[in-house]
């Protein structure tokens, strides 16, 4: 997994709220079972809508608020993470703040990646071989 600047330094950053702090250092384990995990399944990673934007979310759940992860795959088994936001802010799938961060994701991944491609398919085994056999990706009317 490798993490873009500003989600690196959220995570890195130095000591402030204790809340904060505590809820910062789960996220940090969440994004370890990436690397760590055997099987992954769909209630950690998920593809977003619409499919060709590539644009997948890691679900840091267990607290609140709960956070999603956004990133891009350039090969199987490597996640390049570009962003974050608190779920409480976004709203509902359809809605302007969902679309901004994952526009934002793509930006970042143009800005670091200018010439390469990520990974785009709906078939979660081409971008993770942990994967169990469940959807991780629904297609929105």
């Amino acid at each position: 997994m490798f993490v873009a600047e500003n989600l690196w330094n959220e995570l890195n950053s130095p000591e402030g709220d204790p809340e904060w702090d505590d809820r910062i250092g789960k996220l940090r384990a969440d994004l370890e079972v990436f690397v760590v995990e055997a099987t992954i399944t769909p209630k950690y990673l998920f593809l977003l809508y619409p499919a060709g934007d590539a644009v997948w979310e890691i679900r840091s759940s267990r607290d609140d608020p709960s956070l999603r992860v956004l990133g891009l795959f350039p090969v199987t088994d490597v996640f390049v993470s570009t962003n974050y936001a608190r779920r409480d802010n976004l709203g509902g799938w359809q809605n302007r703040a969902w679309k901004e961060i994952k526009r934002a994701a793509r930006a970042i991944w143009r800005n670091l990646f200018p010439t390469y491609d990520p990974i785009v398919t709906t078939n979660v085994n081409e971008v993770c071989s942990g994967a169990s056999n469940e959807i991780f990706y629904k297609e929105r009317a």
